[in-house]
């Protein structure tokens, strides 16, 4: 007869240890873990919008040259800063610079001849005053003098008449009488030459106004004359300062400055390459001046509104804190604006989510970190809050 052990197990007992236990335990406890992630993930996923379709977006400046040449001085690189006014290029400019130190003494040359001019101005007006005040002053005594033979004449008509009756009664010689008759015929004839004097003068100081001076010109023009051909002088010196200015504008184009503060994105040029009209020289963009633009699914932009803030998450800057709110929510698909729109003329149709451009401005988190087409995540919340 054999007789069983107590201290064996038999098949129908099962018994699990301490370590079995723990296993057991950390199963059920990661599970509960994961499906409350998972969990946690979908209601994530339904209050917020979460789109990685987004980028770092900023309005990128091309600067290039009005005129064509040849680059003479250029030295700047890819992510170089650059200063408002700072000079980026410097186009080969030996010919305009002499041409404009050309018109510069043209411009001198005519300033001389101006001021020349008006010192004639002056000195023929001197001349013109001093002729015209001496045939005033001849004029003058012309008439005087005709006032003395008026007053001699009158006198010797009037011893005349007085005469007369006494060389009839015999009281009066005939060698006498003849004697006043004389008198009277030199006094007449010396009214008329006076008369005569004074026309002369006269017609003297008509021509000394004009610049005659008892019929031979003056040495310089007339003052309006003189004028006349200084009003010529300064027509030619503005238009000569006008080519001044116009090479200076020239040269100072081809001096290529920054229109803003900003950072280089790229270069297109080396130095001594030769310039067309036109032609881009760099991109830059202003470090300020950046945002996000996402390009959610058309489905969820229901749930936006502009203000929403929104969170945002760098792939270059996972440790980096940053956050922004809706500035614009897009009115059309981006599918519109493509270089090559999709066509089709089989007639088959696939329909697909279309994506809807929202800008986002940012509020928080250091700007100078971010390039253009960082490629970020964004989370925004339905109800307006993360």
């Amino acid at each position: 007869m054999t007789k069983n052990n107590s201290n064996t197990p038999t098949p129908s007992t099962f018994t699990m240890g301490p370590w079995r236990i723990g296993q057991l335990l950390l199963l059920v406890i990661l599970m509960v873990a994961g499906v409350a992630w998972i969990g946690q993930w979908l209601w994530y996923r339904h209050t917020h919008v979460v789109e990685d379709y987004a980028s770092v977006t900023t309005d990128l400046i091309t600067i290039s040259s009005r005129l064509p040449g040849r680059v003479d001085s250029f030295g700047l690189e890819n992510g170089d800063p650059l200063k408002r006014s700072q000079t980026i290029a410097q186009l080969y400019s030996q010919p305009e610079e002499l041409e404009l130190a050309q018109r510069q003494a043209r411009v001198s040359r005519m300033e001389a001849r101006l001021a020349f001019e008006q010192h004639q101005i002056r000195q023929a007006q001197r001349q013109l005053t001093g002729g015209i005040a001496n045939a005033r002053q001849q004029l003058k005594a012309a008439e005087a003098d005709l006032k003395v033979t008026e007053v001699t004449l009158e006198d010797a008509e009037q011893t005349w008449h007085r005469v007369q009756p006494l060389y009839q009664s015999g009281s009066m010689s005939k060698q006498q009488r003849d004697r006043n008759h004389y008198d009277l015929m030199f006094a007449r004839a010396r009214v008329e030459t006076a008369r005569q004097q004074v026309a002369l003068r006269q017609s003297e100081l008509d021509n000394a106004e004009i610049g005659l001076f008892t019929g031979s010109p003056m040495p310089l023009p007339t003052p309006e004359l003189l004028e006349a051909e200084s009003a010529i002088t300064k027509e030619e010196l503005e238009e000569a300062r006008a080519n001044v200015r116009k090479q200076e504008a020239l040269l100072a184009d081809m001096i290529v400055t920054s229109p803003a503060s900003g950072v280089i994105a790229r270069t297109f040029v080396k130095n001594g390459e030769y310039l067309s009209a036109g032609q881009p020289i760099l991109m830059m963009y202003q470090p300020e001046n950046v945002w996000i633009e996402a390009r959610v699914k058309e489905t969820d932009v229901r749930k936006l509104a502009v203000g929403q803030n929104v969170r945002i998450r760098v792939d270059a800057w996972p440790d980096r804190k940053f956050s922004g709110r809706i500035q614009v929510v897009g009115r059309s698909a981006t599918s519109e604006f493509a270089l090559i729109p999709s066509s089709n003329p089989s007639g088959n149709f696939t329909k697909v989510t279309q994506r809807i451009p929202v800008r986002i401005s940012l509020e928080e988190g250091d700007r100078n970190r971010l390039s253009p087409g960082m490629m970020v995540v964004v989370s925004i919340s339905a109800n307006g809050a993360n």
